[in-house]
């Protein structure tokens, strides 16, 4: 396996934000309307300080081994049989992460935009390109997307613009209007839009900074930029239409852009999907990257090769996504990948924390 260079605090943190925004941008308020009501924005905050709590975990994980990723230390806590597994479950949940948002994106391009245009074309279109640069490094990784992090700072300022306009503040009233169960359940239907910051399992050792402390920071300003787009679209979706239109409406966001009409500029929709492919294809390729790299520990001394385990894993996501055309099958993949990420972003790194604490395995340079 060839060593990786080391990445910038400042491209961490462009590279965890492009793993954690994702299709909950356009979905989310929709979602989240099914459950929280127009309390979905208070939802979608607790569940980025869940997240943040996350990272704090995650965080101290990798301080007890700061020389290896998790695929190489994992086999130091539970052995190696046993960490084999667990490589191999890591590898097929973000395999499975990448084909699902490439299929809720490619859905949504053919409901919007392509509807004429046969599914397979356009999967594969996104496929490819996020496969070709899943097969870089961690470091040409971080600097795509940096570069693409413009394309999220110009997709948060068209929602804003747009959103603005024809709000009702009246719509929030009243908070809590029926209690905090709806609010709490909310948190974990939103939790999954911030998964992603996972990324530090592998980056946590390539990461060069002044100290690990500043690593802490970079993942919660990245964090922190997730949770406030995410709370804006949710704020400006609930002040625009009501909790019946929110939940006949799968992407209310797209639904404000498509009706906003500017002079100088038309079909604000069409721009906003054509931009916004470019962070979806960074959530996904940074996916298949965990994916491959995940395959690859498999044996200590390596298994195959990365390029070929990122054509393999963009081969089946191919296939399987010929399979699964129907919408409903592809949500039903959802609320499986859901409740995966609770058990292996949260649940497990939790017990590896404390088998690792109760073996003294690794070195705390916190």
């Amino acid at each position: 396996m060839k060593k990786e260079a080391h990445i910038t605090g400042r491209q961490l943190l462009s590279l965890v934000v492009m793993a954690q925004l994702g299709t909950e941008v356009l979905s989310l308020p929709h979602v989240g309307a099914g459950v929280s009501g127009h309390d979905t924005w208070l939802s979608v905050l607790l569940s980025g300080l869940v997240a943040q709590v996350g990272i704090m975990l995650i965080w101290w994980l990798g301080g007890r081994y700061p020389a290896c990723n998790f695929y190489a230390y994992v086999p130091l806590i539970v052995g190696k049989p046993i960490g084999a597994l667990v490589n191999l479950v890591y590898g097929c949940y973000y395999a499975i992460s990448g084909l699902l948002v490439t299929l809720l994106y490619t859905d949504i391009l053919k409901r919007w935009l392509f509807v004429v245009t046969p599914t397979w074309i356009i999967l594969l279109m996104l496929l490819l390109v996020s496969g070709f640069a899943a097969t870089s490094t961690l470091k040409k990784l971080a600097s795509i997307s940096q570069s693409f992090m413009f394309f999220a700072y110009v997709s948060l300022l068209l929602i804003v613009i747009s959103g603005v306009y024809g709000i009702d503040v009246k719509n929030l009233l009243p908070v809590l209007h029926a209690g905090w169960y709806p609010v709490m359940k909310g948190v974990y239907t939103a939790f999954s839009a911030y998964v992603g910051y996972d990324l530090l399992l592998y980056a946590y050792p390539y990461v060069k900074t002044s100290s690990k402390k500043m690593l802490l920071l970079a993942m919660t300003l990245a964090n922190a930029f997730t949770l406030v787009f995410y709370v804006a679209v949710c704020l400006i979706c609930s002040m625009s239409f009501s909790v019946k239109q929110l939940n006949l409406i799968p992407e209310p966001l797209i639904f404000i852009l498509k009706n906003y009409q500017l002079e100088i500029l038309q079909s604000i929709d069409i721009l906003f999907l054509i931009f916004y492919v470019c962070v979806v294809s960074a959530t996904v390729y940074v996916y298949f990257f965990m994916a491959a790299k995940a395959f690859l520990h498999l044996r200590s001394q390596g298994l195959g090769k990365q390029h070929g385990w990122v054509w393999t894993i963009v081969s089946f996501c191919f296939l399987g996504g010929l399979f699964l055309t129907k919408r409903m099958d592809i949500l039903n993949l959802s609320s499986v990948q859901d409740r995966l990420s609770i058990i292996l972003v949260i649940l497990l790194p939790v017990v590896l924390l404390m088998i690792s604490g109760l073996r003294g395995t690794g070195r705390n340079q916190l």
